[in-house]
């Protein structure tokens, strides 16, 4: 009646990690289109210096594309360089908070302590950032 309230749990389950996802392999053709697409985006964004709006756009679109190269510190500028022009929780929030973690996570492993800091320093202001936007919007 109750043996089945007391079996063991599967333990091993199928889940990719982050990493996992992101090691997969890009073609050279799809390397080459996504660099162009870098190269576009820079110019746009440079063309862009007046408008706020559309360079914080260009600014997460560059950031994903980094991120699909796997260029996670180009990524992290861009993003960082957009919530400077917007303070907002959306993309490059999101973005941020798992580029942090993951090198945060690389830090630990190579047990390299100032590095820990700077990423735990780093998703600190993050989470100050997103306080500062909710009492904005809440009107505090």
């Amino acid at each position: 009646m109750f043996g089945s309230l007391f079996k063991k749990k599967d333990t091993q389950k199928n889940t990719v990690t982050p990493s996992e996802k992101g090691d997969q392999a890009i073609s050279p053709t799809d390397t080459a289109a996504l660099e162009k697409k870098v190269a576009s985006i820079t110019v746009q964004i440079k063309q862009a210096s007046d408008d706020k709006e559309k360079r914080h756009l260009l600014y997460n679109q560059l950031g994903a594309v980094q991120v699909k190269l796997g260029n996670d510190a180009a990524a992290i500028t861009a993003y960082e360089a957009s919530i400077q022009d917007k303070e907002e929780f959306g993309d490059a929030y999101n973005a941020l908070l798992n580029l942090y973690e993951a090198q945060r996570k690389q830090a630990a492993k190579a047990k390299n302590d100032d590095d820990i800091q700077k990423w735990v320093s780093k998703t600190d202001a993050l989470l100050d950032m997103s306080k500062r936007v909710m009492r904005s919007e809440f009107g505090y």
